[in-house]
């Protein structure tokens, strides 16, 4: 059975967590342009695996964090943003209340690389003050292996790994239409753009062009989810085994 945080009743809560739960996913991301894929993605992907890796990691779901730190992507239409002081604050206080109120387990579920210092630190503090263990997730970095696997090319932003995600969450979310090629833009670390002047961003010359293909983003989000959970699950075993 799949728990979600704003579904339980405060008296039932109270007798899952800690004594039958200990183990809380927080999904977090931002809301930014994705090429033909949704604003919402760097959230609703980590949403989507929370969903499919919960039972198994006992776990239950919080709400998600939409808004986190938007930088070279802010200008496009439809893109938010946070300073980094307040979205590291705000996680370090989200965070910070779940070990408060017994879970010793939290696991962040991260689609967004705006703020990786920022999830870090928050991590760290809570941590610190409260000996909470806390595994932050960047999924699509831990999955590139997964996505070379499937696709046989490296992902990117708004491109094949992401736009599968979605495809598998809701198809209808994905406006195919809207794509051309020529939209992506080839990412150069020796060059620094605001902004950058596409929502389709490569890692690697030619390679992370959306694909369409929906029984592949089927197969793709199975192994993404997969993989993480076994991730978690064997970080989990290591952290029992040291009795901290």
């Amino acid at each position: 059975m799949v728990y979600r945080l704003e579904d339980l009743n405060w008296m039932e809560f109270q007798k899952l967590v800690p004594k039958k739960i200990d183990t809380i996913i927080l999904p977090v991301g931002t809301i930014e342009a994705h090429g033909v894929i949704t604003l919402g993605t760097d959230v609703q992907i980590p949403q989507k695996i929370a969903e499919m890796i919960a039972e198994d990691l006992k776990a239950i779901i919080a709400p998600p964090v939409y808004y986190g730190v938007t930088r070279s992507l802010y200008h496009y239409p439809g893109s938010l943003t946070v300073t980094s002081q307040t979205f590291e604050n705000y996680l370090y206080e989200i965070i910070d209340s779940m070990a408060e109120k017994g879970f010793s387990k939290i696991v962040v579920i991260n689609g967004h690389g705006g703020h990786l210092n920022e999830l870090k630190n928050a991590a760290f503090k809570v941590h610190k003050a409260r000996k909470a263990k806390i595994a932050v997730v960047h999924w699509w970095i831990l999955c590139e292996d997964i996505t070379k696997q499937v696709y046989g090319v490296a992902g990117g932003h708004g491109a094949v790994d992401e736009t599968a995600g979605i495809l598998e969450i809701d198809k209808s979310l994905v406006r195919k239409e809207l794509y051309k090629k020529g939209m992506a833009y080839k990412f150069d670390e020796a060059l620094s753009v605001v902004p950058v002047p596409s929502s389709i961003i490569l890692y690697k010359e030619n390679e992370g062009y959306p694909d369409f293909d929906e029984e592949k983003a089927k197969i793709y989000m199975q192994k993404v989810a997969e993989k993480i959970k076994k991730m978690i699950l064997e970080v989990f075993r290591k952290w029992d085994a040291l009795k901290l």
